[in-house]
């Protein structure tokens, strides 16, 4: 094994997708913990928060008996907003956040994501009820400590404020992370904690900022779309990677893979 813990932020993996193969492929170099998100289905039409959670649990205990260790992660993405158009889409996804801090409480999963906001331009009101939604989860996580992961898109330096200001104002702004942040988001925002796409350019700008950061593949395990994220292995290459180029490699890759998800989730991701 190449480290002792390497952990990928942020993975789909489905049962659809290529499931654990692309689990034995993140096995084979070295990878050894997940946190495993919940990815949107198209084809359920009653229960569906309940459905997609069961179904994400079940996954992350199948990656678990392959030699994986998993976090699950679990709520209504940003984009369920269309889906639910013919109802009311703000409380549909109201009872999606409620749900699955119902779930996160009793043990079933430990993460409330990604929520937030549509990564493309949408219409004022839309991106007003994210808000809402947004804010409502974070009012919803306050009272269990609960770690809440954002989807957002590129944020500048104004809209880190924003966001920051409303945790300061409806939960903790040590407990949320900016997934698929951008590794030039450290010239301008030092607090929100980012997970980065593990991509060669991103580690190297990310480690000489001396920020802290976590990599991500965002991998979505989608047979239909080939080639749209990165491959299962990255995150272990990364390791690798760095562990070639940085003489004090074993303080990096402790920081990554071990001080700073305790520090946020904290869970042990050391393989037992």
């Amino acid at each position: 094994m190449l480290y002792k813990s390497i952990f990928d932020n942020f993975m789909h993996i489905r049962p659809e997708g290529y499931f654990l193969e692309a689990i034995d492929e993140f096995k084979k170099y070295g990878g050894t913990s997940i946190n495993l998100v919940n990815f949107p289905e198209n084809d359920v039409e009653n229960n569906y928060y309940e459905h997609l959670y069961d179904r994400t649990i079940k996954t992350a205990e199948k990656v678990r008996e392959s030699g994986i260790n998993a976090i699950i992660t679990i709520g209504p993405y940003p984009l369920d907003y269309f889906k639910f158009t013919n109802q009311n889409p703000v409380e549909k996804l109201k009872s999606g956040i409620d749900l699955a801090v119902k779930y996160i409480k009793n043990g079933k999963a430990d993460v409330l994501g990604e929520i937030g906001y549509p990564h493309f331009d949408v219409e004022p009101e839309i991106y007003e009820n994210s808000e809402k939604i947004l804010i409502y989860a974070m009012e919803s996580c306050k009272d269990y400590d609960i770690p809440l992961i954002l989807h957002t898109e590129d944020l500048n330096a104004g809209k880190y404020e924003h966001i920051e200001d409303m945790a300061y104002r409806h939960y903790n702004k040590e407990k949320i992370l900016k997934h698929h942040a951008n590794s030039a988001d450290f010239n301008f925002n030092k607090t929100i904690l980012k997970s980065l796409i593990a991509s060669r350019p991103n580690v190297k700008y990310s480690i000489e900022s001396n920020q802290n950061f976590l990599l991500e593949t965002d991998y979505t395990d989608q047979k239909e779309k080939p080639g749209k994220v990165m491959p299962p292995y990255s995150v272990p290459k990364r390791a690798e990677m760095i562990r070639n180029q940085y003489d004090d490699y074993d303080r990096i890759l402790n920081k990554i893979f071990i001080e700073i998800p305790y520090k946020f989730y904290k869970k042990d991701f050391f393989l037992i």
